[in-house]
């Protein structure tokens, strides 16, 4: 596909061909990639891990298996770019259901619903992308930029030249801390225990329950759900899922954060505490105030769960997206909650949208991204906006029926 068409519908050959570069590789950055080779730009994604480490370590793409819930967008994306089907993506959950204290299920509702997980849809984004196009192991320190073109510096003091530079590196964002100093995330107060269990190692009465159900309790300051999603490679099978679940549970920020999140080797995690990483000590205790707060089925979840993550909850929002020839996508820009099942939406938009403003201009960059930013502006604080509402809906116990929450 070309850069740009004339109003009859045949292509224009002499659009020049942008190049773009984006820093980070991880969805947003596969998707802006995707979108925007897919209508003839040069580009080329960066990411600071090593292939080791997103594949092999404790934080790599095998266990930031965590669910999530595919949207309409997700599943627009897919299908525009041939990447796979819906249905051989994720497992649908035909209802939600509400439980109490004692188990009791007290609402149901038909809602069905496609769940997928982080893993699986990494892996379907990274093996369409070209291989030569993606980089690992790049760490990127900076950038200057003139009229012309934007400047990217390396940490092995390489450089590169690029008509437009994706800032696509997530809630720590190299890019947006040189462009903004004081958009810096905000913790909400409260952090997500994560678990993925095989679904083969349930008791049977336990899988059939949750089966098929989005499965939901709210308690005192907090709520625990769960899902089924596909195995480890994919599999859809009965009996080789995995059942995705998570406890959204009040931290004080301060020490008893830092506790929580302070792993086996003494490290400070403050964003993402990976698997095999959470001290015994802060497990056990959690063990323990799960048979204290959370229904028999949950407390049964979390002793099954070998190897629990955390993912502290932040908010995060800037004034601009856009900066000359230089932009900011996904969590680079807004982190929404996870009660809002939108972060990956929200930067698979960003990145659709922006490949088609792109096209629309022939390759005039500046154009483009000042025609793209106020859209994507409107959604990042909207979604921001509604994570908190429903975060703070969640923590007081209420139901969130009807409302597609909580990936």
């Amino acid at each position: 596909m070309h850069l740009h068409a004339s109003q009859s519908g045949h292509p224009q050959q002499n659009s020049r061909r942008p190049r773009v570069l984006i820093v980070g590789g991880s969805m947003g950055g596969l998707c802006a990639g995707l979108a925007l080779h897919c209508i003839g730009c040069d580009v080329e994604i960066f990411e600071r891990a090593s292939y080791q480490e997103i594949t092999l370590t404790p934080g790599g793409v095998q266990s930031r298996g965590a669910g999530l819930i595919v949207q309409m967008e997700i599943n627009r994306f897919l299908a525009e770019h041939n990447i796979t089907t819906a249905q051989a993506l994720g497992v649908t959950s035909w209802k939600r259901q509400y439980i109490t204290g004692d188990g009791t299920i007290i609402w149901e509702e038909s809602t069905p619903q496609l769940m997928t997980s982080w893993d699986i849809l990494y892996r379907q984004l990274r093996k369409v992308f070209p291989e030569e196009r993606y980089h690992q192991g790049n760490n990127v320190i900076g950038f200057e930029q003139n009229d012309d073109c934007v400047v990217v510096h390396f940490e092995d003091e390489r450089e590169e030249k690029c008509d437009l530079l994706i800032g696509a590196d997530g809630i720590d964002s190299t890019i947006r801390q040189q462009l903004i100093l004081n958009a810096m995330p905000q913790y909400a107060g409260y952090v997500a225990w994560r678990g993925l269990i095989d679904e083969n190692v349930l008791s049977s009465d336990v899988a059939k329950f949750f089966a098929d159900k989005f499965t939901f309790f709210n308690g005192p300051s907090m709520q625990a759900l769960c899902y089924l999603v596909p195995g480890p490679n994919g599999e859809l099978d009965e009996g080789k899922r995995r059942l995705n679940w998570l406890w959204y549970f009040n931290v004080p920020d301060g020490e008893q954060l830092n506790a929580v999140m302070t792993n086996h080797q003494g490290q400070l995690r403050k964003f993402f505490m990976p698997q095999g990483e959470v001290r015994q000590e802060v497990v056990q205790q959690m063990r323990v105030l799960a048979k204290t707060y959370l229904p028999e089925i949950f407390q049964y979840l979390f002793e099954l769960t070998e190897k629990p993550f955390i993912q502290p909850i932040y908010d995060l929002s800037v004034p601009r997206m856009v900066f000359g020839r230089v932009c900011l996508i996904g969590d680079a820009a807004f982190v929404v909650r996870p009660h809002t099942a939108a972060g990956t939406s929200k930067a698979v938009t960003n990145a659709i949208e922006l490949a088609q403003e792109l096209q629309e201009s022939g390759g005039d960059v500046i154009g483009a991204l000042e025609k793209w930013e106020p859209i994507q502006l409107a959604m990042g604080n909207y979604l921001k906006a509604l994570g908190i509402t429903l975060g703070n809906r969640s923590r007081l116990g209420h139901p969130l029926r009807g409302i597609q929450n909580s990936s």
